[in-house]
C-alpha cells in the first residue's frame, strides 16, 4: 500500500522562484489571454478526471480455473520536467494536469534552465492550475533530484518535454523499475483552416503556442506573428500539409481525423491534450495471478 508520508528533499523547496514573480507575470497577462489558459484546463480536468479513487482493485475469477488480482493506485510522486525551449503554458499543463486529476499527492514541475527568464504566460498556467511546488534547477541539480527519488524506491512517474529536459533521462533512471517516464513524439508545427477570416482567433494561438510554426490556409486572414504564414485557399492542400496537429472548423473535424492526432475547433485555442499520455501513466500497476479453487 501507498505510504502517505512520501515528501521531495527538502533543498528543492530552496529552489521555488519567489511569490512576486508569480504575482507580477500574473498581473502582466491580460484576462482574455487568462481566460484561454482556465479553459484549456478545465477541458483537461474533464478529460482526465478527477478521480475520487486514488487506488482500485479488480479481482476476478477466470473460466479456464486461475483467479487473479489487479490492483492500482496513484504513484508516491509525479515530475514534471520541461525546459527554456517550451514556450507554451497549455502543452506544459497537458503534462502536468493528469498527475493532479488522479490524485498524485506530490507533483513537482522542474524547469531545466541556466537561469534564464521564466515566461509569464508559464508561470501563470501553473498558477492558475494550482501547482504549488514549481523549481528551477540546473542540469546537475536535476540529476541529484533523480539519483535521490531513485534511492527512495518508492513509485513515480515523470513526463519530460523538451530536448535539455530529455538529457536527464539517463539510461540508469529509465533502469529505475518503480519510476515511468514518458515523452512525447510530436513536430511543433500546426495547419489552420480559416473558413472566415475570423473562424479562430490567432492572437491567441500566437500567445499560447508563440514557439510552433502555423501553416494558416483557406480565407486570407491578418496574421499576428512571425511564426504564421498564410499558405493558400485550397482544402487538399490544408490536408497535404498537416504534420500532427490542426486547427478547423467543427464540420471538417472528422476528415481532418485521419491526418491529425490532435484536431481543435474553434473556442479551443486555449487548449492542448497529449493523446498518448495516459491516467495509467501515473498509476503503479500490479498484478497477481493465483490457482482458483
Amino acid at each position: 500500500m501507498r505510504n502517505p508520508s512520501f515528501s521531495f528533499p527538502d533543498w528543492v523547496g530552496d529552489l521555488v522562484p519567489d511569490d512576486e514573480l508569480f504575482a507580477r507575470a500574473y498581473t502582466d497577462i491580460s484576462n482574455r489571454n487568462r481566460a484561454w489558459m482556465k479553459t484549456g484546463i478545465a477541458r483537461l480536468h474533464d478529460w482526465y478526471g478527477p478521480r475520487k479513487a486514488t487506488r482500485t482493485t479488480m479481482a476476478l475469477r477466470w473460466r479456464s480455473g486461475f483467479d487473479s488480482r489487479q490492483v492500482a493506485e496513484a504513484v508516491d510522486f509525479a515530475v514534471v520536467l520541461f525546459d527554456g525551449s517550451l514556450l507554451s503554458p497549455s502543452r506544459l499543463l497537458a503534462a502536468l494536469i493528469p498527475a493532479i486529476a488522479v490524485g498524485v499527492g506530490n507533483v513537482l514541475a522542474v524547469r531545466v534552465s541556466s537561469g534564464t527568464p521564466w515566461r509569464k504566460a508559464i508561470l501563470t498556467g501553473l498558477e492558475l492550475a494550482g501547482q504549488e511546488l514549481v523549481v528551477d534547477m540546473s542540469e546537475l541539480q536535476a540529476r541529484r533530484l533523480f539519483g535521490e527519488l531513485r534511492e527512495t524506491n518508492r513509485s513515480g512517474a515523470v513526463a519530460v518535454l523538451g530536448p535539455r529536459a530529455a538529457v536527464i533521462k539517463t539510461n540508469e533512471l529509465q533502469a529505475a523499475s518503480r519510476i515511468s517516464f514518458w515523452r512525447p513524439r510530436y513536430t511543433r508545427a500546426a495547419a489552420i483552416w480559416m473558413e472566415e477570416a475570423d473562424t479562430f482567433d490567432l492572437e491567441a494561438l500566437a500567445f499560447i503556442h508563440p514557439d510552433i510554426v502555423f501553416s494558416v490556409f483557406g480565407v486570407e486572414p491578418e496574421l499576428p506573428a512571425e511564426n504564421f504564414s498564410y499558405e493558400g485557399d485550397g482544402f487538399d492542400n490544408f490536408l497535404d500539409a498537416i504534420m500532427e496537429v490542426a486547427y478547423v472548423p467543427a464540420d471538417r473535424a472528422e476528415q481532418t481525423l485521419g491526418r491529425a492526432r490532435i484536431v481543435f475547433g474553434p473556442g479551443q485555442e486555449g487548449c492542448w491534450i497529449w493523446p498518448d499520455l495516459h491516467p495509467e501513466h501515473f498509476q503503479y500497476q500490479s498484478v497477481a495471478w493465483t490457482a482458483g479453487e
